[in-house]
This record gives structure tokens, sequence and C-alpha cells, in this order.
């Protein structure tokens, strides 16, 4: 995961740090503070962060681990703790410039949480809720009550750990009165790619997963499947092939999710292997679906206005074509890609109405239609002509107010299938295309429908060697469509 900045510091100040012992009252127990070991016998245990930020230096903890925390942190520490009927022995210390906070151990035998006070500061400027610090607080107890600090690990022993920790916050937080989404308003602040293979820490939607698990144990609630309610599915799916269990899948082999809060650099998906395939800007974040042997050299453009100059320059170089179009965040977003020096002819139009007319003139013309945007007040729509690469024979279309899945059904039994799916000026735009060499004995193709961010449905379908076609996110769901060759 990259190194993230959260928010923390809500109920609690951190700011207010005094290098003078609290003195404990009638009503007060005060937590052991450590006695001062050498430098040179001074070592590090295990440690355990929230994000993959930076850990705590040696040389800090030497410094700082006898300052007492604030009142109002311990207050929030004994807020969390009394949850379980736990007192609080936790010593709390400040280490800057290490961008995270962590349950540390150290070889005098005490438990601290340290943390980043600029670091807390950021993250509470970034989250807007009042719940984020007692999240994260909640997070790093929960590592050490868990005995997480007591022992070294790898990775894979790390992310469960993380999970169980973050768990371990959801159901703190339900019992001290938070909502969900304020219980995973911090751990919704990271940005990092959700491929967690090499990393100590598990991918963010497994950990907003473990946090809603906490928090419905809490509540009394049963935890259902990542993503409610269950998609829909229509008869074409091959029941036979849906036998393994989401959970036995964990990782992709042939795509790439890149999600961020502003358009995410490629570069590092691109060494990787992976091409751009299609992207979804929502509620100001950007979800980048990259997809594995798809095309050859790529380039990709924002532009204001309508990217015509942007096209006919990219169609000469490499022989490229249009093969995603968008309108996101006031910007076109055009993706170009080339196959294999392949010469494919393309055409586009524009207007302010569906160009009907336009349509049925490409289709006499053996141009078909390969992608469809709308936005700035006009419709773009991108025709490709048949031939050896993509040998269409038919195509239809429709605008449908609701999901068109018996329409889907319909065409795919006569062995069409879906070349494009959009939720486009408040409506469902489909496309089906007959193929001269595809039919439903050779290829197969499956589209899912969720209300939550399809990610186990598309490590699902990945690990049963199905390939993105399209996605879309509207009128509250998004819908993926996959496929491949039998």
């Amino acid at each position: 995961m990259k190194r993230i900045i959260l928010p923390f510091l809500l109920l609690l100040s951190f700011s207010a740090f005094s290098q003078q012992m609290r003195k404990p009252t009638s009503k007060t127990t005060p937590v052991q503070q450590p006695q001062r070991v050498s430098k040179s016998a001074l070592e590090t245990q295990f440690v355990c962060t929230y994000g993959e930020g930076g850990t705590p230096d040696l040389l800090c903890m030497d410094m700082q681990r006898s300052f007492s925390s604030s009142a109002d942190a311990s207050g929030a520490t004994k807020k969390i703790l009394s949850v379980l009927g736990l007192a609080p022995n936790f010593v709390m210390v400040p280490c800057p410039n290490i961008d995270n906070c962590a349950a540390v151990t150290l070889n005098d035998g005490f438990r601290y949480i340290v943390y980043d006070q600029d670091f807390m500061q950021q993250i509470s400027n970034t989250a807007s809720n009042d719940w984020t610090s007692i999240s994260i607080l909640a997070h790093e107890i929960g590592h050490h009550l868990q005995g997480h600090t007591l022992r070294r690990t790898d990775n894979e022993e790390s992310r469960k750990m993380e999970l169980e920790a973050d768990r371990f916050s959801g159901f703190v937080l339900q019992k001290l009165g938070a909502t969900l989404n304020d219980s995973q308003a911090a751990m919704n602040a990271l940005g990092h790619p959700e491929d967690d293979r090499y990393s100590s820490h598990p991918a963010k939607w497994k950990r907003l997963n473990a946090i809603k698990e906490g928090w419905n144990d809490a509540a009394g609630v049963n935890n259902a499947p990542t993503s409610t309610p269950e998609p829909e599915r229509t008869e074409r799916i091959d029941v036979a092939s849906l036998d393994v269990e989401i959970s036995d899948a964990v990782s992709m082999d042939y795509h790439d999710v890149i999600q961020s809060d502003d358009f995410p650099t490629l570069a590092d998906s691109w060494s990787a292997g992976y091409n751009y395939k299609a992207a979804v800007y929502d509620y100001d974040h950007w979800y980048v679906f990259m997809r594995e042997s798809f095309g050859g050299w790529q380039a990709y453009r924002r532009r204001e206005e309508f990217p015509k100059d942007e096209i006919s320059e990219l169609w000469d170089e490499k022989n490229s074509i249009i093969t995603s179009l968008d309108y996101f965040d006031g910007e076109w977003n055009l993706t170009m890609t080339s196959f294999d020096d392949k010469f494919i002819q393309q055409r586009w139009t524009t207007n302010s109405e569906f160009p009907k007319d336009k349509i049925k003139e490409s289709w006499e013309e053996d141009y078909y239609i390969t992608e469809a945007a709308y936005g700035d007040g006009k419709w773009a729509i991108i025709f490709n002509k048949t031939g050896n690469y993509e040998p269409f024979t038919n195509q239809m279309y429709g605008q449908y107010d609701e999901f068109p899945k018996d329409k889907i059904k319909e065409y795919w039994d006569k062995d069409w299938f879906i070349t494009t799916l959009k939720y486009l000026n408040g409506q469902w735009l489909l496309v089906m295309t007959e193929y001269e060499d595809r039919n439903s004995s050779n290829y197969m193709q499956r589209w899912n429908k969720t209300a939550d961010f399809p990610m186990d449905k598309l490590i699902k379908n990945d690990n049963e060697d199905l390939k993105l076609d399209c996605v879309t996110h509207g009128d509250g769901a998004w819908v993926t469509v996959m496929s491949k060759w039998r």
C-alpha cells in the first residue's frame, strides 16, 4: 500500500503533551511510566502500523517515551477500553515525521501507541469526521489486546492481523455509538491499489469489510457477503462455473484496479503489463480498471473540449484507435490503443441529440458502435469498421430507464454479445453485437450488478479467466461485463 495521510484527532487533542508526569488523584489510577533504559539496551521488539507509512524511530522512542499523554488522549483510551471492562495500560508517545500511527513493544516490557502529531492533524483535516481518531486509536489498541505486537510475522500473517484489528475497531466504535459510515471514515481516506499480494497491509476493500463485520457483530447483525444485495444474474450464467467461493480468490491475474481522489498515474500498471480498459469517476473518486493483454501501445488524454484534434493525431500514431471515451469531472477522457500494428478503420460522431440517423448510416457502411459517451450537452459515438480483427455482422442498441436484463437475455439467446453497456444521461445504453466468429459454444459473457464496489466479483471472475469488457456506475448500482473464449 502507498503511504497515505489519514485523519485522527477529533474528540482527542494530541497537541497537548507535557514533559511532567500527570499527578494521580484519588479517582485515577495512573499508567505506570517506563523507566529509562540505556540507549544501547533499548530495542524495538514488534511494530504494527495503521498504514504502510514510516515506523517509529528508535531514537525518538528513547527521547519521547517518558512523556505523558494529554488528558483527552487518556480519556479516549479509557473510553475505548470501557467497552471491554479493561483499564488502560498503554503509553502514548509522539514521534514526528513517521506519517503513521503504530502499536509498538520495546524490550522494556511496556506497550506503546506511537503517533506523528502532524499526521494526526492532517487526518483530522482530511476526514472531517469526529470519529476518525478513535477509530485509529481503537485499531492500534486492538493490535495490543490481540497479541499482535508479541511476535514476528510475514506479510500474509500481517495482513490477517490488520483485518483483526480493523474488525476490533468497528466493534468498539459501534458500542460507543458511531454509525457504520463513522466507523469507516478513516479507512475511506486511504487511497491505494487493491492488489495486496506484496503488501504487509490488506487492500482497502478488505479492511472496510472487516470494520463492517466488527460493527455488525456489535450491533447483533448477521454479516452478509461483501456486496449486498446479491447481484442479479440472468439464466445465461454458467452455474457450474460458480462453485468457487469468493473467499477462495484473493488476487487477480488479468486485472489491476487503481483508486484515487485525483486521476492516478498509470505508469506502474502499464509497466506491469496492464492497459487502461475503463474508468468510473463517482463521488469525487476515481476507479481505473486496467487489463492485461489488451492491445499494445497506449495513450491517454484529458481535455475540456471534445478531443477531435488528439483523435486525428493519435489515429496516425502506431495505428491506434479509440478504446475508451468518457466525460468525467468536466473533462473528456480519451484512451487510444494500438493492436499489433493492425489497421482498424474508425469514425466518430457528436450531436446534442442521440444520433440515430448517423448510427443507421454507419451500419449501412459496415461501421459498428464500439464506444459511447455523453457530456457537456452532447453525445459522442465511436464506430469501428468490420474486418478480420472484429468481424461484426449485426448490431442493436437501446436506451432504457431500468437495467435491461431481459433485453440482454433475449439477445444472448440469439448468440449476440454486449459491446457497450453504460449509464449515460439518466438512462442505460445497451449495445449488443453479432459476430461472425462467436457463439455460445465458444464464447461466454457474464454481467454482475451490485450495490457496492464490485471488487469481490472482479476477483472471482478474474480467477475464472474472464476479462473485463465494460464497467459503469449509475442509478445506484455498479455493473461489470466480463467474458472469455471457451
